[in-house]
């Protein structure tokens, strides 16, 4: 079992070098799934499950950015009324 440091900046060390380790790694999605107790399951690499459920998520992520690229933009440019003088 790994020691607990008691300072919270060696702590907060910890945190953060394990972020920069984290990223420097290439990574490739991973899928986790919650059953009804709320406990987490990574779907093993390399199953077609973990496919199909990452191929919906990206979908899902295309489709959000899409609608949050231009919030406030009028989805009929026609319909626009004339400027207020």
């Amino acid at each position: 079992m790994r020691d607990q440091r008691s300072s919270i900046a060696a702590r907060i060390a910890d945190t953060i070098s394990g972020g920069v380790r984290r990223r420097q790694r290439e990574r490739e999605p991973r899928a986790v799934v919650y059953d009804a107790s709320g406990e987490p399951r990574i779907v093993p690499a390399g199953s077609e499950e973990r496919a199909s459920l990452i191929d919906a998520a990206e979908k899902l992520i295309d489709l959000s950015g899409a609608s949050e690229a231009a919030p406030d933009a009028d989805p009929d440019p026609d319909s626009a009324a004339p400027p207020a003088s």
